[in-house]
């Protein structure tokens, strides 16, 4: 069971969809990894990231310039605004290459009006757990995202939760998610 503002469609892509959108990221995404400095000393990013989209997207002293879509992307883009009855003009690319790359809480509440808060999560290759908790802290939920699934979170779970995709000591392939989100000017 998800939390509230969260809804999970497993299978939202074929398995033959999902194989071929995977394949076609991993093979064409221009990935990075940044490094981040704190309490003096430079960390890397534990996971690599590539952002495409209409307008330039920032976030923890990151600023990405717009970047065309891929075609793959691009021709799933209708299909996945029909299902979230939002419009999205961007996207970020997470590639988790094993279990040690992760991504701590947080959410995803800064570059959008509430009406267009939303944020579908489409997961490819490896299932992973997001866990769920209340912002400032509490009780987790967990929710497994196996391949092609998509996971949306409402504008207001932005608000009220925060998630994160935690290390994990158990073997697991590459996993690559896309996180559809509309950025705003400014």
């Amino acid at each position: 069971m998800t939390p509230p503002g969260y809804a999970l469609t497993p299978g939202f892509l074929s398995e033959a969809e999902a194989d071929a959108l995977l394949a076609s990221l991993l093979y064409e995404t221009p990935w990075e990894r940044h490094v981040f400095r704190l309490y003096g000393r430079a960390l890397p990013m534990p996971r690599q990231i590539a952002w495409v989209g209409e307008r330039p997207y920032a976030y923890s002293g990151l600023v990405h310039p717009p970047a065309p879509w891929p075609p793959s992307l691009a021709a799933l883009l209708p299909r996945l605004q029909a299902a979230c009855g939002q419009p999205f003009n961007g996207a970020l690319l997470n590639r988790y290459d094993g279990g040690q790359d992760s991504m701590g809480w947080h959410t995803d509440d800064d570059h959008a009006p509430l009406a267009l808060g939303g944020l579908a999560s489409l997961s490819l290759g490896a299932t992973r757990r997001l866990l769920v908790r209340p912002r400032g802290g509490g009780p987790s939920t967990p929710i497994e995202l196996p391949h092609g699934s998509l996971l949306w979170m409402s504008p207001e779970s932005q608000q009220h939760t925060q998630h994160a995709l935690p290390k994990t000591a158990r073997p697991v392939g590459v996993r690559v998610n896309v996180t559809w989100r509309w950025v705003g000017e400014g």
